[in-house]
């Protein structure tokens, strides 16, 4: 199991899906609700309770003591406090549990929607910092289960001026019910109201939403009008249940991004990528740019290199960020006709495509030496899983170990789904050393030509030596279920978390 600090970097958890602090969180959730509604039961208590406890604040004036600090002393002393410290603090008396349910400590809220007990715990907070919170992420395990909730939520925030930035995070791309129209409309709308009538904007995410993304220019228009300088994060990128979906090649908003004047991160699906939009992308903040390509469009012209090397220019410290996604014609072309000498490449995800482009893989080196950092190459295992170096041409070198050469800023090699040679492994952690901080193989897919078991002992205990004791193959138990059996389980529970990464 690899575990890397570096915020970057692949965690088997983001492989897997949902972590095992999930049950943590169901008795946190559980615990902050029943002291919050304690908190607004007593706010809702008799006038003569009220002048009561007045009195009584009164009278402890005169002995002052831990449990009748004044408010602002509280406050000063939570404001140091990390939130799981204020959490416990908060059940030594009334005073202190009014101190951590003050707004003041509830301006970032990410709302769960996993169960009924996160529900209930989300519909508690919204009640009660709806109108004050001002950064909001809403996390859910599926959007059909959610749906509801979302809108709801949503609904909340449309009358909070001050929210600043809004993050949708689902495990899966798309709502899979009969009323899925009527929802989409229903969050759309709801979007936009809360776009008009917030003061200041700053992020919104879709979450790699299929429903939402098809509706990104509408939303878009409306960013455009209320919000062009103050945004500062916008993804609009999708993940797609159907890679050839044509509806979504209708765009036409690309002079419309160069109003975004503080804009530093943005994602954005490929077919709505042209010259066009790297012109526009002139205001010089950009420092990331994501585009996800899922199927291929021959009417669609993509980039010149021309206008690549001019979007450098303007945007020097802007990362680019590429991802295909079941882009079954997309790997095969990659190189051809994606990418371009002056692209500043950093990162390349190729998941789910079933296909290894080798001479994309030999022309990264080549062409982004100075600025790749992380490849990840994920698939299925099936009958026509591939070797490197490619069987027929044995001569032909390794490509990773030349990107690993080659590649000085290079700090994550994530390949799976492909058989690949133990020796190579070596080669590669030798040229990275401990620069690499993430190097993650299968053992059910590394192959040697040595029959011997010592020998592969002792690769796996030098590799260890190089990157960390702690460094091993994934073993079948750790793999995700689709990577074993195409059938065996569901592509986007490894794509949601990777590419949702990407979007902050």
């Amino acid at each position: 199991m690899i575990h890397a600090e570096n915020g970057d970097i692949v965690y088997l958890d983001q492989l897997k899906g949902p972590t095992e602090s999930d049950g943590t969180e169901k008795a946190m959730s559980k615990k902050c609700e029943g002291q919050l509604s304690s908190v607004k039961a007593n706010s809702c208590s008799s006038s003569y309770k009220g002048a009561n406890r007045t009195t009584e604040m009164a009278q402890e004036d005169n002995n002052l003591c831990w449990n009748n600090l004044p408010s602002i002393i509280l406050q000063e002393i939570f404001s140091y406090l990390p939130y799981d410290c204020r959490l416990r603090a908060s059940q030594v008396c009334r005073n202190w549990r009014y101190a951590f349910f003050h707004p003041h400590f509830w301006k970032k809220i990410t709302f769960y929607l996993r169960d009924e007990d996160s529900v209930a715990w989300t519909r508690c907070l919204a009640d009660s910092f709806g109108l004050s919170v001002q950064e909001v992420t809403i996390m859910c395990g599926t959007p059909n289960y959610c749906a509801e909730e979302i809108l709801a939520l949503l609904e909340k925030l449309e009358y909070n001026r001050q929210l600043r930035k809004l993050f949708l995070e689902s495990s899966s791309s798309n709502f899979e019910y009969e009323d899925s129209e009527k929802y989409t409309g229903a969050l759309v709308s709801s979007i936009i109201k809360v776009i008009n009538t917030t003061d200041h904007l700053e992020a919104l995410s879709l979450g790699c939403i299929e429903d939402l993304a098809t509706s990104a220019n509408l939303i878009l228009l409306h960013l455009h009008k209320r919000h062009a300088k103050h945004l500062t994060t916008l993804s609009l990128a999708s993940v797609r249940d159907d890679p050839d979906d044509h509806n979504f090649f209708k765009f036409g908003c690309e002079d419309m991004f160069n109003s975004f004047t503080r804009l530093s991160l943005l994602t954005i699906d490929y077919e709505f990528v042209s010259d066009s939009l790297l012109k526009a992308l002139d205001s010089g903040t950009l420092e990331r740019l994501v585009i996800h390509v899922h199927g291929w469009y021959d009417q669609h012209v993509g980039t010149t290199d021309g206008a690549w090397r001019t979007f450098v220019q303007k945007n020097p410290k802007c990362e680019l960020r590429l991802t295909l996604i079941h882009s079954y014609v997309g790997v095969e072309i990659i190189d051809t006709h994606i990418f371009c000498p002056s692209m500043p490449l950093t990162h390349l995800k190729v998941l789910f495509c079933e296909n290894v482009n080798i001479g994309a893989l030999h022309r990264l080196p080549i062409w982004y030496s100075h600025c790749l950092k992380s490849v990840i190459w994920i698939d299925s295992m099936d009958p026509l899983t591939r070797i490197i170096p490619d069987e027929p041409n044995h001569h032909s070198p390794d490509p990773l170990i030349l990107i690993a050469w080659k590649c000085t800023k290079l700090v994550e090699i994530v390949y799976l789904g492909h058989k690949y040679q133990e020796e190579n492994l070596l080669a590669i952690a030798r040229l990275r050393g401990n620069s690499l901080k993430s190097l993650v193989f299968a053992q059910r897919f590394i192959v040697s030509d040595s029959e011997s078991w010592h020998k592969a002992e002792s690769i796996t205990h030098e590799i260890q030596e190089i990157m960390g004791r702690r460094w091993k193959p994934l073993s079948d138990a750790e793999l995700p279920a689709v990577v074993k059996d195409p059938f065996g389980g569901d592509s986007r529970e490894v794509i949601m978390p990777l590419v949702l990464r990407d979007q902050k």
